[in-house]
């Protein structure tokens, strides 16, 4: 018969930390107990009542002083808060996991999601998690459950440990329309997926298996439905003991698998069995017996060839030399997965399935000199870890999490180029023809034609940013990889623009960056598009160039003139956001004014002289001067400053009529009467004082005259 021991069985990390802390407890002034049994398995539970650790009947029955150890399956929020109130010592050996699982459902809930908990709603694990959202969480146990639900908000989806995976799924997938914001936390325990799918695959191989756990855990009957699947032949046991071996009559393969709360002693007791079993003869078998694992075995003779005495000796010695083969097997270079049992400032000590622990020195965890190992892992943490030597001189394996790093991160870089994901990178220096960027610790090139939509003459200005780029060469072979932040920027600009174009409508006022300019126009930086504002929009005056009017870098305000969303393309204008020049012609100007002006423009027939930004008036050949000229070069010239009187406003047609004649005939005018007043006085008037009365008598105003 062969024999094959699941390489993921018995106790997991967070059950054997359990049992240890309630183990190690120290009785204080008071009793000890464990709310509720510290794991599902009875014998477990039988061996720490023998020492004086006995499930705690009811919490009305406690007594200041007593300690009180919180099982592996954790407690509600509720539970925890009574006995503070009982003033009790609480020693707690919630499996990490399962505390993570709190802290996120509480989290959750106070954020105002609807936790929904996929799992036994029976189970004290599934029971002690409902406790930290009020009991308010939805728990479901199969497809059926999802039928009636109604939509919500906000949903937070965590799992029991020991769901299995598929079920998880499936159940999963039904929820995906419940709610718009929807977060799913897969919670599974790693430790049973890994038992679930161990087990899954030797019970495919084997004519009988048995499965060693406690009756009333989740995990373990779990494992036996699975095993089942594969081999009706399945045997749900506690303890070996338990097994009729005549039941295993004519089996040619054994398997053996054991549920996460199942101590090692339990499984090597079976083993130790089945073993004496093949070798006492009570099965008669012909053939070899296997001890297999990991698909690989190790061969036991029992043939002719060996000395019948050498069989006769095997005792308890060597059945135990074959059970340690079921150990997890090394070899340098492998990547395993542990988990961290202690850490310190120098070094962190992993559980890797083997007679000895793996250590990994801080030089091997990828961080910095400043970084403390405790600053990033913690007791309980899985990790990946690379086997460097399998004994470091003091029986322990060393290991590195760095040389992991690099193996995973270059196949995360890889399977981003494949699926054209965006990776981050640091631009860390600037080399001939492009810059470096560390992604996931590997070097990365961005050539300089990469690095952005437009030219960029000093690539310093990258360094030491972190930038989203997209992996356009992998040759990991070659150790080439290369990448590009333009491909991100121009799809990001895509989007920004088409959202744009789909916003703007003419006549819309937009602030702008002049970008550049061009002797047709300016074009303005919109943002995410240029638009052009052609030389005849950027003044209400003539401009020869754009450059008389604005310059590179200018914040402008233009007006949406048209938008054209096929071609992308954006007529702007500049001067339609300033004052129209015959609005204020016609609040200031008025006909019979005589006001200063620029000749602008001379044509055979006249003058065109500006008298406001961007508005002239004609001054006809006739009434430049007060006599007959032909050219009127020979009067004046552009530029010059003239004066001239407003003869006619036509503001429909925008035509002025102007007559610098008339300007100096009035000025003239204006001269000669001035000076008429100072050759020619007013005779000063004699003024009279008005009599007192008016009927004054003959002698009255003698005497009056007489006193002045």
């Amino acid at each position: 018969m062969n024999i094959i021991v699941a390489e993921h069985s018995g106790f997991c990390f967070g059950v054997k930390k359990a049992v240890s802390i309630a183990s190690e407890t120290k009785a204080g002034h008071g009793r000890i107990f464990t709310y509720g049994p510290i794991i599902h398995n009875n014998i477990v539970v039988k061996e720490l009542e023998q020492k004086g650790i006995n499930v705690l009947p009811n919490i009305d029955e406690l007594n200041e002083g007593d300690t009180v150890i919180i099982r592996s399956h954790g407690v509600s929020k509720k539970i925890i808060d009574m006995l503070n109130e009982k003033k009790v010592n609480i020693v707690d050996a919630t499996c990490p996991y399962v505390d993570h699982i709190h802290k996120k459902v509480e989290e959750y809930f106070n954020n105002g999601y609807q936790i929904i908990i996929i799992g036994d709603k029976d189970h004290p694990e599934v029971q002690g998690i409902n406790g930290w959202c009020d009991n308010s969480a939805i728990i479901i146990s199969n497809l059926e459950c999802v039928k009636d639900l109604k939509t919500y908000n906000k949903v937070c989806i965590v799992s029991q440990t020991t769901v299995n995976t598929a079920k998880w799924r499936e159940i999963v997938s039904s929820l995906i329309g419940i709610s718009k914001e929807l977060v799913i936390l897969n919670t599974i325990c790693a430790a049973a997926d890994q038992r679930q799918k161990s087990a899954a695959e030797i019970a495919q191989k084997c004519d009988a298996m048995i499965v060693l756990g406690g009756l009333n855990s989740s995990n373990t009957k779990k494992l036996a439905e699975i095993c089942r699947q594969f081999c009706p032949k399945t045997f749900y046991i506690e303890r070996i003991n338990q097994l009729d071996t005549n039941n295993l009559k004519n089996i040619n393969t054994l398997g053996i698998t054991a549920g996460a709360s199942t101590p090692d002693w339990i499984i090597k007791e079976a083993f130790e069995k089945m073993s004496e079993m093949i070798e006492t003869g009570e099965e008669k078998v012909q053939g070899e017996t296997e001890v297999k694992e990991n698909n690989k075995s190790e061969d036991k003779d029992i043939g002719e060839d060996k000395d019948i005495e050498n069989e006769e000796k095997t005792d308890q010695g060597s059945i135990m030399s074959e059970y340690e083969k079921t150990f997890k097997r090394l070899s340098e270079g492998d990547i395993i997965k542990g988990k961290v049992i202690y850490v310190t400032d120098d070094e962190v000590t992993v559980d890797i399935g083997y007679k000895a622990d793996g250590i990994i020195p801080k030089s091997e965890l990828n961080i910095d000199e400043e970084t403390s190992p405790k600053d990033i892992l913690k007791s309980g943490d899985e990790l990946d870890v690379y086997i460097l030597k399998i004994n470091d001189g003091e029986g322990n394996v060393l290991l590195s999490k760095r040389r992991v790093d690099a193996v995973k991160n270059m196949d995360y870089i890889g399977e981003c180029f494949k699926g054209k994901v965006p990776v981050e990178g640091e631009i860390i220096q600037t080399v001939k023809g492009g810059v470096i960027a560390k992604v996931k610790g590997n070097s990365v090139f961005i050539p300089a034609s990469q690095l952005d939509v437009k030219y960029v003459k000093d690539l310093s200005i990258f360094v030491g940013k972190t930038e989203r780029l997209l992996i356009m060469t992998f040759e990991p072979a070659k150790n080439r990889i290369v990448a590009s932040r333009r491909a991100i920027v121009e799809d990001e600009l895509n989007k920004k623009r088409s959202a744009f174009l789909e916003s703007i409508k003419p006549g819309d006022i937009l602030k702008g960056r002049v970008d550049r300019l061009a002797d047709f126009g300016a074009f303005i930086d919109l943002g995410c598009i240029d638009g052009l504002a052609h030389i005849s929009e950027l003044s209400w005056t003539r401009v020869k160039s754009p450059s008389d009017v604005v310059k590179v870098g200018d914040i402008v305000e233009v007006y949406v003139l048209s938008v054209d969303k096929e071609k992308e393309r954006i007529s702007l204008s500049l001067k339609r956001t300033l004052p129209q020049p015959w609005d204020i012609v016609k609040e200031k100007v008025h006909v019979g004014d005589v006001i200063e002006g620029k000749v602008v423009r001379i044509v055979p027939f006249g003058a065109f002289v500006e008298i406001q930004d961007g508005v002239d008036g004609l001054v006809h050949i006739s009434q430049i001067c007060d006599r007959r000229i032909n050219r009127v070069e020979d009067v004046l010239k552009v530029n010059d400053i003239v004066k001239v009187k407003v003869m006619d406003i036509n503001l429909e047609s925008r035509k002025i009529s102007l007559s610098i004649k008339e300007a100096s005939e009035e000025e003239n005018k204006g001269e000669q009467d001035e000076e008429a007043k100072t050759q020619n006085p007013e005779p000063a008037q004699i003024q009279t004082e008005k009599p007192e009365k008016d009927n004054l008598t003959i002698g009255e105003i003698v005497q009056n005259n007489a006193n002045k």
